[in-house]
């Protein structure tokens, strides 16, 4: 077994502690005695400075869209991006719960495993991305430059690579190598901004989802290589002693609760978006999804914790009940300062895209900075759920948060 387990070390190497802890910076919780801490907050941290970095250049990316775009191409893009989104993710986020739980125990049917899913799942969404395009009309004036045929292929290629590319997220992750996380996601923000603003004149209408599409390849494809040839094949080594290869019936057992608690907390995060650019003008849509992109990226800290505490409860079983306090404890210290600031921040943050932003949609990203607490307790009961695969519980509770929120 690893020795980065959340495992407590042993007496001779704890007494060793202080000698070595001058010799390179650590992360709080990460010591080599911090019970509970180790690969559990290494995970989280990285996916958190993902998060982070992400929400930095993201914020970079909608101000200059704001400045060299007009309010309706903004509207525009952000909707392809929104409907992009949520067809990628009828496998993409529904399927990342169970990497998180069975690449840990793969052992040798590892790469097997993110082939068939990957393959599987591009098959999938390219199929309900071909159906949204014949159904165009019916989703508003917002998603009308995506009629035609290429633009109707180019659109379904952007779905197949967003789909591989948040599933690569999960595969990291539950490689236990989170770290590649916001590396790939750095270089795929840092280039879509930058095409974004290449593309102002040359496309300027839907230069704001084209840009946003032709970064994915940067990531995808160095970071998909790396996965095969190295990473997976050292995770292999390192838990071949204690590797269980899911049987297909236990992987469909863990599907059909996960599989369906996702859907609706798909239908949560990324229906009510596409929902709402299909009945506002392209301007009040601008408006509304800046501010949930704000909102749901504070959101994102306490889903990146319980896919790390998912990951290890995998790895092992007899940690779960500590790395869970330890968890939540953690994200209380993290989430209770970022939601205040958002709170009580809103319309200073929402001012910087312009004085109509703050004045739309202020009371809504402070509904979301509420929420993002609650989240916390939410998202670190679903990741126990999930270790312990009982999913037929989570699939009713994400079934009545759903229903909260749609009715």
């Amino acid at each position: 077994m690893s020795d980065t387990t959340t495992t407590t070390e042993p007496e001779s190497t704890a007494a060793k502690a202080p000698e070595q802890s001058g010799r390179r910076l650590r992360l709080p919780g990460l010591g080599s005695g911090a019970a509970g801490g180790n690969q559990l907050f290494r995970n989280a941290y990285a996916l958190m400075l993902n998060t982070g970095i992400s929400a930095v250049l993201g914020l970079g990316f909608w101000l200059a869209a704001a400045r060299y775009y007009s309010e309706s191409a903004v509207g525009q893009g952000s909707a392809a991006i929104a409907a992009m989104k949520l067809l990628a993710g009828l496998t993409a986020v529904t399927l990342t719960g169970a990497l998180a739980r069975f690449i840990p125990v793969a052992g040798r049917a590892t790469g097997r495993l993110i082939a068939r899913t990957y393959a599987g799942s591009s098959v999938i969404v390219a199929v309900a991305a071909a159906v949204f395009l014949l159904t165009l009309d019916m989703w508003g004036p917002s998603y009308r430059f995506l009629h035609g045929t290429a633009n109707g292929l180019g659109f379904i290629a952007a779905v197949i690579a967003w789909n591989v590319l948040t599933l690569q997220d999960g595969v990291l992750t539950g490689l236990r190598s989170a770290l590649w996380v916001p590396v790939g996601n750095t270089v795929f923000s840092a280039v879509k901004l930058g095409l974004l603003v290449a593309f102002a004149v040359a496309i300027p209408t839907a230069g704001v989802f084209v840009s946003w599409v032709a970064a994915i390849a940067v990531s995808v494809l160095p970071l998909g290589w790396m996965v095969f040839r190295r990473l997976a094949p050292r995770h292999v080594k390192a838990t071949e002693d204690h590797a269980k290869p899911p049987s297909l019936r236990e992987i469909g057992r863990f599907l059909a609760g996960d599989y369906t608690g996702s859907l609706f907390s798909l239908a949560v995060v990324y229906l009510v978006p596409v929902i709402v650019a299909s009945q506002v003008s392209s301007q009040d849509n601008a408006y509304f999804y800046i501010t949930t992109t704000i909102g749901g990226t504070c959101n994102l800290l306490a889903i990146n914790m319980g896919a790390s505490l998912t990951v290890e409860g995998s790895h092992d079983p007899s940690r779960l009940a500590a790395n869970t306090r330890a968890a939540l404890r953690r994200m209380a210290r993290i989430m209770l300062p970022v939601a205040g600031v958002l709170f009580f921040g809103a319309p200073w943050i929402l001012g910087v895209f312009g004085a109509g932003y703050a004045d739309a949609a202020t009371g809504l990203l402070r509904w979301f900075a509420v929420g993002a607490v609650l989240r916390v307790v939410m998202e670190t009961y679903f990741a126990v759920l999930r270790a312990q695969s009982r999913t037929s519980g989570l699939a009713w509770l994400q079934g009545l948060l759903c229903a909260m929120v749609l009715g």
